[in-house]
C-alpha cells in the first residue's frame, strides 16, 4: 500500500454551513479543493479524512484509469468508496467514479473525496509523451563522432531511435549515435504513445590524422554513397599528397590539407593532418623532460605513434629512490596545437 499522506481539510463547521445552505435554499453544492487551500479558513483540529495519495503523475496513453485510490477516516479505517462523493476540478483531464480515476487527456486537476462533512484531495498531473531533437548536437558532425545528448524526452517514457542509412549513422544500444561515414541519413526518434521527431544528417566532412610514412585510401568514407567509384579527389594545397593509380594516396610532407570530391551534386571533404614521427617524437621527449623537470634518471620503454598522438612508455626515479612507470601522451589537433598528459600504464 502506498504511504499515507495527510492533506489540509475544511472544518466540520464550514461543511455543515454549506450543507445547510444547499438544503434550505436549493443551492447546488459541490465540494472543492479550494476550500482546503484558502488560508483564512480554520482547519479542523484533527484529521477526519485522508487518501492514500497526495499527488500522482501519469504519462498520457500509458494508463486509462487508476483504481488503487483508497479513503480512510481519522482512525485509519477504510471507507467504502461507494459512500464517498467524488469530484474532478477538470473533467477534460480526468473523471472519477467510486474512487476509480479515468484519464481523459493531458493537464492538471484535483481529485476531491467528500464524506461525512470532510474532504481530502489529491493532485493529478497527466503529461504528454514527447520527444524533440537537439539539432545543434547533430549539425556539422564529422565521421568518427559519437552523439549522446542529442534528444530530449518526457521523463519516464520509452523512446526508440532509427537511422535510415546505418552505413552512415549507427544507433548504439545505449541510444547514442555513431557517425561511420560520409553521406546522408534521416534520424527518427519516437516516444511510445507520443510524437516522432526527425532530422536529416548530412555528414560531408571527416577529420583524419595520418603520418608521413603511411599509404591510405578514402574509399571507406564514401563507399555508402552512390557512384562512389567515380570519386575524383583534389587537394587544397599542392605538394602534400601523392596520388597512386590504384586510388590510394601517400603523404609527402607534414601539415594540413583538405581533400574534396563531388558526387551526385554533393561535395564531400576529408581534412588531413599529416604528422612527422621524428618531429613528434623529439617534441614529446622534450615535453616529458620538462614535465619531469629533467630527472636524474629516465628510462624509455617504448614510443608509439598513430598519426594524431605519440605515446612514450617510460620509467623515472621517484623521491624514494624507486622507479615509477607511466605513460606520457602528446596529441596534435587540426590547428597544429599540441596537448600532453601523463597517465598510469594501466589506463
Amino acid at each position: 500500500m502506498a504511504k499515507y499522506k495527510t492533506l489540509k481539510l475544511t472544518s466540520f463547521t464550514m461543511a455543515a454551513v454549506l450543507m445547510f445552505l444547499s438544503i434550505t435554499f436549493g443551492m447546488a453544492y459541490k465540494p472543492s479543493h479550494t476550500y482546503a487551500a484558502q488560508n483564512d479558513i480554520e482547519e479542523s483540529e484533527s484529521v477526519e479524512l485522508f487518501l492514500n495519495y497526495s499527488n500522482i503523475k501519469v504519462i498520457y496513453g500509458t494508463k486509462q484509469y487508476l483504481s488503487d485510490i483508497e479513503v480512510f477516516n481519522a482512525s485509519g479505517a477504510a471507507i467504502n468508496l461507494a459512500d464517498v462523493e467524488w469530484m474532478s476540478d477538470d473533467e477534460s483531464v480526468a473523471t472519477v467514479k467510486y474512487g476509480t480515476i479515468f484519464i481523459q487527456g493531458p493537464g492538471e486537476t484535483f481529485i476531491t473525496a467528500w464524506h461525512d462533512g470532510n474532504t481530502a484531495s489529491l493532485y493529478l498531473k497527466v503529461v504528454e509523451p514527447k520527444v524533440s531533437i537537439n539539432k545543434s548536437e547533430l549539425k556539422d558532425r564529422l565521421v568518427g563522432d559519437k552523439c549522446t545528448d542529442w534528444y530530449n524526452s518526457t521523463e519516464g517514457i520509452k523512446v526508440t531511435a532509427k537511422s535510415s542509412n546505418k552505413k552512415v549513422v549507427k544507433i548504439n544500444d545505449d541510444g547514442s549515435l555513431k557517425i561511420l561515414a560520409l553521406g546522408k541519413s534521416k534520424i527518427a526518434v519516437k516516444a511510445k504513445d507520443g510524437n516522432t521527431a526527425t532530422y536529416t544528417m548530412n555528414v560531408n566532412k571527416r577529420h583524419a590524422y595520418v603520418t608521413n610514412e603511411e599509404v591510405f585510401g578514402l574509399e571507406e568514407y564514401i563507399k555508402c554513397i552512390d557512384n562512389y567509384q567515380n570519386a575524383i579527389w583534389t587537394a587544397s594545397e599542392p605538394g602534400y599528397i601523392e596520388n597512386i593509380p590504384d586510388g590510394t594516396m601517400k603523404p609527402l610532407k607534414s601539415g594540413k590539407v583538405t581533400l574534396s570530391t563531388n558526387l551526385n551534386g554533393e561535395t564531400y571533404k576529408v581534412v588531413l593532418r599529416i604528422t612527422n614521427y621524428n618531429m613528434m617524437k623529439e617534441l614529446a621527449l622534450s615535453s616529458l623532460k620538462d614535465t619531469l623537470r629533467y630527472p636524474a634518471s629516465l628510462s624509455i620503454n617504448s614510443i608509439t605513434h598513430n598519426g594524431r598522438k605519440i605515446t612514450i612508455d617510460y620509467s623515472s626515479m621517484n623521491k624514494y629512490g624507486g622507479y615509477d612507470r607511466k605513460k606520457f601522451i602528446l596529441k596534435i589537433n587540426m590547428a597544429g596545437k599540441y596537448t600532453s598528459k601523463t597517465v598510469s600504464i594501466y589506463d
